[in-house]
């Protein structure tokens, strides 16, 4: 009897995808900033302080909205699924930021979703593919 496929992603995967994902936004925000006239904060020190100010609650955001997306996708064998379930999942904590931005801006959500995505597919390696019983599927299953 073939019991249903799921999807594990161990303790420092997860830790994986918050980190990845964590300095893929702050890079990719830090790097807009180059197309925005010259201010004050240049683009490292964007980055650096984004990096610093932004590592605790990346992992308290990671694990406490991430944690039940995995476990809700672990039915889906499809890893695309789960990298784009977690770049929409981007888009959403970076909905209220954009939309309430005085005039509106895409930096941030323009940020997040690549890096939500990219931090998902990092962890592509890092996932283990078992029966309900831990045993690995048969081939073609």
């Amino acid at each position: 009897m073939n019991r249903p496929v799921h999807v594990e992603l161990g303790p420092g995967a997860i830790w994986t995808g918050i980190l990845v994902t964590h300095v893929s936004f702050c890079l990719y925000l830090s790097l807009q900033t180059l197309l925005l006239p010259p201010s004050a904060l240049d683009a490292g020190s964007l980055f650096l302080a984004a990096l610093m100010f932004g590592a605790i609650p990346a992992a308290v955001i990671g694990w406490a909205l991430g944690l039940p997306l995995a476990a809700a996708l672990r039915p889906v064998r499809n890893q695309w699924w789960h990298v784009g379930a977690f770049a929409l999942l981007g888009g959403i904590i970076a909905m209220p930021f954009w939309v309430y931005d005085e005039p509106p801006t895409l930096l941030g959500f323009m940020a997040m979703v690549p890096a939500a995505g990219l931090g998902r597919f990092s962890v592509w390696r890092l996932v283990r593919i078992r029966n309900d019983d831990g045993a690995a599927p048969a081939p073609g299953v």
